[in-house]
């Protein structure tokens, strides 16, 4: 896999926001998006060692990495309950044209980062990035808004950063 590549900007004093840029895996590529080539795996997975304390390195970020993609799988299906759980709780509002009912939902696409670290009690930071949606419903009156077909209105990126202390991966 390759490093992770960021960008970083400080707006204000104590404020500073990071952007990442990672890698997906074939399965989870959004349709927008093409997946890696089968060439560029063998590529990257053809890399060996040069030395043993290399070799271990590399061992702890496999297990690191392993850890993590079962991490976040778990995180995104505890989004997928929350999804359910936000649409009983929805937004209600009144408009000129009549009323709007809106909920946050997630698409089912992650993208997974590992980085590492110079502490040796967190060794490694796991930037996950996945995409919240807003669905929306319009209506003449609430009750229509609320039983109407919701449709996929807005999709922003999150990510989260997680940090791998004592062998697992925390919020």
């Amino acid at each position: 896999m390759q490093p992770l590549k960021y960008l970083f900007h400080i707006y204000a004093p104590g404020l500073l926001v990071l952007f990442f840029f990672g890698l997906a895996t074939a399965e989870e590529t959004p349709p927008q998006q093409s997946a890696p080539s089968p060439h560029q795996e063998e590529v990257q997975s053809a890399q060996t060692p040069s030395s043993p304390a290399s070799s271990a390195g590399e061992e702890a970020e496999a297990r690191a990495r392993t850890s993590f993609d079962v991490f976040t799988r778990k995180w995104m299906q505890k989004l997928a309950r929350t999804e359910d759980f936000l649409k009983e709780r929805m937004q209600i509002r009144q408009t000129q044209e009549g009323f709007v009912a809106e909920y946050t939902g997630y698409l089912p696409y992650r993208y997974t980062t590992i980085k590492l670290t110079q502490s040796k009690a967190t060794p490694f930071i796991g930037i996950l990035t996945y995409y919240k949606k807003t669905m929306r419903s319009v209506g003449k009156t609430k009750e229509q808004a609320i039983s109407g077909l919701f449709e996929h209105a807005e999709t922003s990126q999150v990510s989260e950063i997680f940090r791998y202390t004592e062998g697992e991966w925390v919020y």
